[in-house]
């Protein structure tokens, strides 16, 4: 339910854990704790923590959520035992009246045939009405042992706390009207039998967190809570970005269709009036017919990429693995939506919304999530409610409050429209050229109420160590780039640093596996050639950056720094553009892997010493991230698919991954749309991290 449009005074607002940045909680492989503590954050106006205390303390709830066919089958066995039961309470004149019944003997056999047949007609019955739902389970009653005032605290600060920690962007914003107090809250609960024997068969259970405030109604934190079996030796993970979900996405096919079948009856039209026509054999001869969409080799149904279907298709895909316990929890690294505010909004109205949840594209993405009903259109795929945690951070697109007309950089291609349906599509959602580049903070308004209100957090789970930092909106210092569909972030500000800093004295040990996670790539090389390098000996000369690839190099028996990319090529193109230096020095000492999106491309790195040196960091700290202006040596080729297996990719670590984008392609190959990657964690050592493809 939202609650950015219903804010007044006596309220409460659960904030933090919530969908895009769950808390996890550890349970046994035998399941022999039954009791968990959990810490959450409210926001308040109750200048008391023991009033406030009061209010909530019968009003929370945690409702499990459980997977439809093992709800089932549950179900049906309960019944199985119950009916055992009850023929076992038969009495002895019972089974005498019905051996001397003068009706016809029923053979026993197929009797239990038929009943065998009927129970399991009945249960695919059951099973096609609640496909593809989840089952709610019976809801828990935690205890609310204490609350206290959560003060604000920046990330930099030592005592900042990922989930109650309150950011100080909050408060400044006003995001929750005149709530204006922040409230630690922690309560206990216990697990009932139904979970007990759920998490029997799956490796984790997730929980909706449910605040009954009488003045709001229900506010529901959705898959905000996790009961997790692992050990965190072996993690099975998938990184998407740039889903770029929109409401618009959905009406394309319609009215792309509805403009070529406008077409083609005017063609018609034009065709008969000729016909008839007394006009010279001249002007038929060299009447002009400009080309079409109904020209295309291929039918619309066929290229046009919706990304809001490929998140669709994504989310059936992942709860398979979730079924199959082979999926622990998903990352989604920015350009979650396209723009805020729904497109079909008129002109006026917009000014007025204040980003409100209900009338943007936050909405979407979640009801896609939970597979709330939407709209029917043509074109458009059915789906599931997603049954595996997510952890979300924001990019460049979730700070754009309005759409954009998609000819603007050759965009249209990357979901495959031509240049006339981009035309026709302009007409019936025309984007205002001034509007469309804006960027403003308050366009994350409802992801904070409704998905995340954290831009920046880590994650411990075993020996590794998750983090998540916001890269920042456009950054208009290449104004040239950025109108053609390729800026550069603002980049990591100086206490994002300091945070790292924090990190790596205080939590990242020396044989952790640190996961870097960002929207905005730290390496992207330009397409030319640095200017100074065009003029040296012709044998350096590059038709493209394929022929530096790492293994091509060592193969012609090179040596290998006449592989390093960051000696020839600008590396920092469309990148992040404060603190590059820093972020590169972390990658390089302190990161196993680092994964972004932002290009739409398919692209790794590999970081060496940049004078062929290894160099020990585990000193004695406290350790800074200094500026250096060559950070490291960067090396490319397709890592993933080079190195098979944990000894390898250990050998050759760090890394610097771009993931291909899942919503839409890129611009020289609009098939890299519905990448995903696979990281694959085996005992404590990084084995995998493929890239795969929905359609593959």
């Amino acid at each position: 339910m939202s609650v950015s449009s219903n804010l007044s005074k006596d309220k409460a607002i659960l904030i933090n854990p919530n969908l895009g940045h769950p808390l996890i909680l550890n349970i046994d492989p035998k399941i022999k704790k039954r009791e968990f503590e959990a810490n959450l954050l409210f926001v308040s106006n109750s200048i008391d923590s023991k009033t406030f205390e009061n209010r909530i303390r019968h009003q929370i709830k945690l409702v499990p959520i459980l997977e439809y066919t093992w709800k089932l089958k549950y179900i049906l066995e309960k019944e199985r035992i119950a009916r055992i039961k009850v023929e076992k309470k038969e009495t002895f004149w019972s089974r005498i009246k019905q051996k001397f019944s003068r009706k016809k003997k029923i053979n026993k056999t197929s009797l239990k045939t038929a009943e065998n047949q009927k129970l399991k007609y009945n249960a695919e019955e059951k099973l096609k009405k609640i496909k593809p739902r989840v089952f709610r389970g019976d809801p828990i009653l935690p205890v609310v042992m204490h609350s206290e005032l959560a003060h604000i605290t920046d990330i930099d600060n030592l005592n900042y706390d990922d989930y109650c920690s309150p950011p100080d962007y909050l408060a400044k914003n006003k995001f929750f009207g005149d709530l204006d107090k922040f409230y630690k809250v922690t309560i206990e609960f216990t697990i009932t039998d139904e979970i007990f024997n759920f998490l029997k068969k799956f490796n984790y259970l997730m929980f909706d967190l449910v605040h009954e405030e009488t003045n709001i109604g229900n506010r529901i934190n959705y898959h905000s809570i996790v009961i997790s079996k692992n050990s965190w030796e072996n993690i099975n993970i998938i990184h998407a970005t740039d889903l770029h979900l929109a409401e618009r996405n959905d009406r394309i096919y319609g009215i792309i269709k509805k403009w070529t079948k406008n077409l083609m009856e005017e063609k018609k039209k034009e065709t008969k009036k000729e016909k008839e026509s007394k006009s010279s054999i001249f002007k038929r001869l060299f009447k002009v017919i400009p080309k079409t969409s109904i020209e295309a080799s291929e039918p619309l149904k066929k290229r046009l990429i919706n990304p809001n279907n490929n998140f669709r298709n994504f989310i059936k895909l992942m709860n398979k693995k979730v079924l199959q316990n082979d999926l622990d929890f998903i990352v989604l690294t920015g350009d979650i939506i396209d723009f805020t505010i729904l497109s079909k909004i008129p002109k006026d109205v917009r000014k007025i919304l204040d980003f409100d949840y209900e009338q943007s594209n936050w909405r979407i993405f979640k009801e896609i999530i939970l597979n709330l009903p939407q709209k029917k259109r043509r074109g458009v795929v059915s789906s599931e409610e997603l049954l595996c945690p997510i952890f979300t951070i924001p990019g460049n697109h979730d700070y754009r409050p309005f759409h954009y007309d998609l000819r603007w950089g050759g965009i249209y291609r990357k979901i495959g429209l031509n240049a006339n349906e981009a035309i026709a599509l302009n007409d019936k959602l025309f984007a205002n050229p001034i509007t469309s580049i804006t960027k403003s903070f308050r366009a994350l308004k409802a992801y904070f109420l409704e998905i995340n209100c954290s831009l920046d957090y880590s994650l411990k789970l075993g020996n590794n160590n998750f983090i998540l930092l916001n890269s920042g909106s456009d950054s208009f210092k290449n104004l040239r780039d950025f109108l053609m569909g390729k800026p550069s972030v603002t980049g990591l500000s100086t206490k994002q640093i300091r945070f790292l800093e924090n990190l790596i004295n205080h939590k990242i040990d020396k044989d952790d596996n640190t996961f870097l996670f960002l929207h905005g790539p730290p390496i992207n090389p330009k397409k030319t050639l640095n200017l100074f390098k065009r003029f040296e000996k012709s044998t350096d000369l590059l038709k493209s950056i394929d022929e530096l690839k790492e293994s091509l190099i060592r193969k012609i028996g090179k040596t290998l720094s006449k592989a390093r990319i960051d000696l020839k090529y600008d590396v920092k193109f469309g990148t992040i553009s404060s603190n590059w230096e820093k972020v590169v020095k972390f990658c390089k000492d302190y990161t196993t892997l680092t994964l972004s999106g932002h290009t739409h491309e398919l692209k790794e790195f590999r970081l060496g010493d940049p004078e062929e040196e290894k160099s020990t960091v585990f000193q004695a700290p406290p350790f800074s991230l200094k500026k250096i202006e060559n950070p490291a040596a960067i090396y490319y080729d397709l890592y993933s698919e080079m190195y098979k297996n944990y000894k390898e990719i250990q050998n050759n670590a760090p890394f610097v991954v771009q993931t291909p984008a899942l919503g839409m392609g890129g611009f020289f190959n609009p098939k890299l749309a519905g990448g995903f990657r696979e990281i694959v964690i085996r005992k404590k050592k990084l084995s995998s991290f493929k890239v795969l493809f929905l359609n593959r």
